[in-house]
């Protein structure tokens, strides 16, 4: 059970230090998604848009560039009026521009009447006074407001994509009074193409999303795995060295209870014996003198039998030596 709890807190504290790795990496994932699509998208978008419009005020500009050179032909009568204004009328008829060559100019007057309208020819000549949009609203009733109150400016309004009358959507156009002709001249940009440019750097940036999420993810395994290999190894050292110091503890346990055991069987004899000059009697430490071999007996192992060497029998026992010696 001991075991079993101890491998069940060494995964829980496996399973923390995992989370401690991916935690961050996911958290720096997610704040990164987070800005991309919800802060730097819509930034981009607005971006975007302003550059649409940028783009489309600069070639309004140009085209009116267009009618003033004409209309300098007829100021240096090099042209008539009719001819100055049909000349400048082709000519923008036949531009275009854009990523698919379908975008283009129109001209119209202060009437307002339709002057050119390369999508549109069955409106040419045709009052738009009474011209409205899908939600009512009447986008050339306003774009002659904004030529007489301020030369030029930015209208939304819907109307059909290029070339295709069936298809209705949003549209943004930069429209600019040519005061000399009474004409207003035009170009628009697209809310679909804005859509259209920001889901291709939503899907870019998606992949790449995906593939620095990808990136992370492995880096994270390479980590983890790392990280689990050494756990492994230290933790394999740490038993190693828990169970050499175990085992020298056993037997340092054992080699004491080897030499408490040798040192109960064993009585040792040490220091200074006082032992009588004559008759080799030994004092102990309570002051009694005793026979050398009874104070031995009682302080170690030994154990003596009485007997008697040659030269004591020779001395004492004179008549007996040569049977006592053979004893």
């Amino acid at each position: 059970m001991e075991s079993t709890l101890l491998k069940n807190t060494e995964n829980n504290f496996s399973f923390s230090e995992i989370g401690k790795i991916i935690f961050p990496s996911l958290l720096a994932v997610v704040l990164f998604i987070i800005s991309l699509f919800f802060v730097l998208l819509p930034a981009s978008k607005e971006n975007l848009m302003e550059q649409k419009k940028i783009m489309t005020s600069t070639l309004v500009q140009t085209a009116w560039h267009t009618l003033d050179y004409y209309h300098q032909q007829v100021v240096s009568g090099n042209l008539s009026m009719e001819n100055a204004q049909d000349s400048a009328i082709q000519h923008l008829r036949s531009v275009r521009y854009g990523p698919d060559g379908k975008s283009y100019f129109w001209i119209n007057d202060m009437g307002p009447k339709m002057i050119m309208h390369p999508y549109r020819p069955d409106l040419e000549g045709q009052s738009l006074t009474n011209y409205s949009d899908p939600n009512g609203k009447r986008p050339f009733i306003d774009m002659v407001g904004t030529a007489q109150k301020s030369g030029s400016g930015f209208l939304p309004y819907l109307w059909q994509w290029n070339d295709e009358p069936e298809k209705i959507v949003a549209k943004v156009s930069f429209v600019k009074l040519f005061s000399p002709w009474e004409w207003i001249i035009g170009t628009g940009v697209y809310f679909d193409d804005v859509h259209s440019e920001i889901a291709k750097v939503t899907k870019r940036l998606t992949y790449i999303s995906l593939v620095i999420l990808l990136i992370i993810a492995f880096l994270s395994l390479y980590i983890i795995n790392k990280g689990l290999a050494e756990r492994r190894r230290r933790r394999k050292a740490e038993a190693d060295v828990s169970n050499y110091q175990n085992h020298l503890e056993e037997l340092v346990s054992q080699r004491t209870a080897e030499l408490e055991n040798a040192l109960k069987e064993v009585k040792k004899l040490s220091g200074y014996l006082p032992i009588c000059a004559s008759c080799k009697k030994i004092r102990d430490d309570k002051g009694y003198w005793n026979q050398i071999e009874l104070y031995i007996r009682e302080h170690s192992e030994a154990e003596f039998s009485h007997g008697m060497c040659p030269e004591c029998a020779k001395k004492y026992y004179p008549k007996y030596a040569k049977k006592i010696k053979n004893i």
